[in-house]
């Protein structure tokens, strides 16, 4: 009976989807000591810059005017969970964000409809790993409308520059269709890990990217550092987890895997696993 019970039990843990013990911990930061209140914004409509559905098309086609004329990308990411209850978002800095600057997010509805959330004053140099809690999805209920939802996260840096990082997932049952996936850009199809020949441990990401930018990998709120990421091509990106502070390769944890460029992110769920 004590056998049965035991192996009833192992079954069970084996059958049991990952458990948030698995996920990787978030730093816990003082924000009172970093951020204070700026306050609701109304501003004009961001249906230009935020939706994706126009921007990731032009990635395709777009001029070296046009891509001038973008906004700059955030040092930034906007990390949404869409694969759990949790539901939750957050804003990873990704390079100092400096005193002075301000941070002002934003969701938009499918119908171009602009939600301003309260925006943050920065009083001190933010690190990268800092972590800005925002609005989880799960809160905002079923007000949704059919279609993609944005969530922007502008920043205000000290000399007027306004850059930013957006996202954006399908609500109420929409789907994309493969014709609008090829533009969704950066979007991450799958994520491997192997031994390089001087062992360090390399996560080779699988997706849509751009050859030539500027590109941030952030492991829940672990950022890469520059020199760690390399864009093999447009449709592999490389990491060298070994080169990345704080990411211990010794141990299996679960992350959320953002990789942001152009003012774009993409989340995925990544477990990684030591390979030595």
């Amino acid at each position: 009976m004590t056998r049965q019970f035991s192996i009833m039990i192992v079954a069970a843990a084996l059958a049991a989807p990952v458990l948030a013990g698995d996920r990787a911990e978030r730093l816990k930061w003082d924000t009172d000591k970093y951020l204070s209140r700026g306050g609701e914004e109304s501003g004009p409509t961001r249906s230009a810059l935020a939706v994706r559905g126009v921007r990731s098309k032009a990635v395709q086609s777009r001029s070296a005017e046009a891509d001038a004329s973008n906004p700059p990308m955030a040092p930034g990411v906007v990390q949404v969970n869409l694969f759990d209850t949790g539901r939750e978002a957050y804003f990873v800095v990704t390079e100092t964000l400096p005193k002075g600057s301000r941070i002002q997010a934003f969701i938009i509805l499918a119908d171009k409809t602009e939600l301003a959330l309260e925006s943050r004053n920065v009083d001190e140099d933010l690190p990268p790993g800092f972590t800005l809690y925002l609005t989880g999805i799960k809160t905002l209920g079923d007000f949704w409308k059919r279609g993609l939802t944005t969530y922007e996260v502008d920043v205000q840096l000290p000399n007027g520059t306004v850059a930013i990082s957006a996202t954006d997932f399908a609500t109420k049952g929409f789907f994309r269709d493969f014709a609008s996936t090829a533009y969704y850009v950066p979007g991450i199809n799958s994520a491997r890990e192997f031994i390089a020949g001087d062992g360090s441990t390399i996560v080779e990401i699988k997706g849509r990217f751009l050859a030539g930018k500027k590109t941030y990998v952030v492991f829940e709120d672990i950022v890469a550092p520059q020199t760690a990421i390399t864009v093999v091509d447009q449709d592999t990106i490389q990491v060298n987890l070994s080169q990345v502070p704080n990411l211990d390769v010794t141990v299996m944890k679960s992350y959320l895997l953002t990789v942001g460029q152009d003012g774009w992110t993409d989340t995925a769920q990544f477990r990684h696993t030591p390979l030595q």
